[in-house]
């Protein structure tokens, strides 16, 4: 379950901690727990829900959290939840299998398993309902995206460097990841080797929004420097450089925070950031959106490697 696990940190950061903020506010509630003064009486929310759908697995995962009338439970208990998605525009629907999972703070959680694989362009409505009939529901759209733009290489004081221009993205992608195919240029033959550099914010690479659409620029020298690192040349090496592309995640157009940013102290206070009716957190989704290129001989030179057929 290393997917569930890794969702569980994603989970735990914009959304848990909300939870629990959401039930240690009722603590004072905890002898006796009238229903006369329980909070959760009179509300008509059944579940936490977040999780997203991502077209490049066949597998999805959901953190489901029962929102109950007592504050004894373990989260080890068998759920009262049966979870589905439906695919609006064929009908097709699927169930997911419940799962407990182990967190790295010792507590365990309920993590839904979805076997799908989602289509760009497409709704998914998804349903997490009680026995009694009682639930939650959530409806995200597969983003899709029709165009991108790749400009001419530009030799600069700093190297090297390529925009990337993503049109229609109005919003930071999720994840931006370069990647390059090498070839050794002492045997000029298979294996390829390929590197992914990951541009992060942290770092100010993630792009930028303009007037054209998101820009991403590609940095050949830098970009080197880590892709050396993970193929294992020196700096003064010339590997042969075969292809490269680009790929943004980026999620649907409902999973937008308040003023863009993603401030725990605001996402932690309920209801501020979710789309789920009868609940509480996030149903959305996940596209890949990608771009591959070869660069011209002069541009391969600049870039620091070697074209295919030369040495």
């Amino acid at each position: 379950m290393d997917a569930a696990r890794q969702l569980s940190r994603i989970l735990r950061l914009k959304h848990s901690v909300m939870v629990f903020l959401f039930l240690v506010g009722g603590s004072m509630l905890w002898s006796g727990c009238e229903e006369d003064v329980n909070p959760f009486v009179e509300e008509d929310r059944f579940f936490t829900v977040f999780g997203y759908l991502d077209t490049a697995s066949n597998e999805q995962y959901l953190r489901v959290i029962q929102l109950r009338t007592e504050f004894a439970s373990s989260g080890q208990d068998v759920i009262d939840a049966i979870v589905s998605t439906t695919e609006v525009e064929t009908g097709v629907k699927t169930i997911w299998s419940d799962s407990l999972v182990s967190f790295s703070d010792g507590t365990i959680g309920h993590i839904f398993v979805g076997k799908l694989r989602p289509v760009p362009g497409f709704h998914y409505t998804l349903n997490v309902l009680r026995e009694d009939g009682k639930g939650a529901t959530a409806t995200t759209q597969v983003p899709v995206l029709e165009s991108v733009r790749l400009e001419e290489p530009f030799v600069g004081f700093i190297g090297t460097t390529q925009k990337v221009v993503w049109p229609q993205v109005d919003f930071m992608p999720f994840r931006v990841e370069v990647w390059y195919r090498t070839l050794d240029t002492a045997t000029d033959g298979l294996p390829f080797r390929e590197a992914i550099v990951i541009y992060g914010d942290d770092h100010g690479r993630v792009g930028q929004q303009t007037a054209n659409g998101w820009e991403v620029l590609v940095r050949y020298a830098e970009d080197k420097k880590e892709v050396g690192r993970q193929i294992g040349f020196g700096e003064g090496d010339q590997p042969i450089l075969m292809a490269m592309g680009m790929r943004l995640t980026m999620t649907d157009d409902q999973w937008r925070p308040p003023d863009g940013v993603f401030d725990p102290e605001i996402l932690v206070q309920p209801g501020t950031f979710s789309n789920v009716e009868g609940g509480f957190g996030y149903f959305g989704s996940l596209n890949q959106f990608a771009l591959e290129w070869t660069l011209d001989p002069a541009a391969t030179r600049g870039a620091g490697y070697t074209s295919p057929g030369k040495k």
